[in-house]
């Protein structure tokens, strides 16, 4: 765990990206675990203790642990006519990424 500015930084960044995957993750057609997500966020950001830290990255590791089809990767985000959003996708991906990386304590930088 890194201590001072680098801490507070590191998990303003985990909540932020936390809070924007659970957003996307409604565009994607599931809501109730973006509500999920958008809860495990708020934990972290009321409670930033390493205790909580490993509790929300184990949550989210088992979140995406199903990888067949319907998986967090095999989604995207559509436009009304049911055409892939390729930026909203992209950035769906990428949050993906990241959040794997925060799994595996490593930097937040998409």
């Amino acid at each position: 765990m890194k201590i001072g500015v680098v801490t507070v930084n590191y998990i303003d960044d985990a909540v932020r990206n936390i809070s924007r995957f659970a957003e996307l993750l409604s565009l994607v057609g599931l809501p109730e675990l973006g509500e999920n997500y958008r809860k495990e966020a708020e934990k972290l950001n009321r409670d930033r203790s390493d205790q909580t830290i490993n509790e929300v990255g184990d949550w989210i590791r088992e979140t995406f642990k199903y990888q067949g089809s319907g998986s967090l990767p095999d989604r995207y985000v559509a436009n009304p006519d049911g055409s892939a959003d390729l930026v909203l996708t992209a950035e769906y991906r990428d949050l993906m990424h990241t959040l794997g990386a925060f799994v595996e304590g490593k930097t937040l930088s998409p």
